[in-house]
């Protein structure tokens, strides 16, 4: 086995200028990278308000479809009445509770915005193009 010198005046490791170039590029990617994580967040709410917009309407069309009353019913109630539960009153589904379940105070107003009460066809309507 030969035997390999190794010069001690050269050290490992890296030089200034290397750990300089490391840093700004870390850099300019941070630079790329974080004003993107802001717009991910409001993506992520406007998908939360979507999906909970789409469930509302979907357990408030089921019920009228079971024969519940919609006599009342506007835009601006849609959300209560999903969040409280609706029963039919005759039929198969009496006393049965068609429900969405809670939705967070904050996304409600967002959710509100997809939905609309078509009174002539007696249904909920969910317009995911709205806003």
């Amino acid at each position: 086995m030969k035997n390999i010198k190794i010069n001690p005046s050269r050290k490992a490791g890296f030089s200034l200028v290397e750990m300089l170039v490391v840093i700004a590029i870390i850099g300019i990617i941070a630079a790329i990278a974080i004003p993107n994580i802001g717009n991910l967040n409001d993506s992520a709410k406007t998908a939360a308000a979507k999906r909970n917009a789409q469930t509302v309407s979907s357990v408030l069309n089921a019920a009228i479809a079971a024969g519940v009353d919609t006599s009342g019913w506007t835009t601006a109630n849609l959300l209560d009445k999903a969040q409280t539960g609706v029963s039919p009153l005759t039929g198969a589904f009496a006393g049965k509770t068609f429900t969405s379940g809670p939705i967070n105070d904050t996304e409600e107003s967002a959710v509100a915005n997809y939905l609309t009460w078509d009174d002539d066809n007696k249904q909920v309507k969910y317009d995911p193009g709205t806003y």
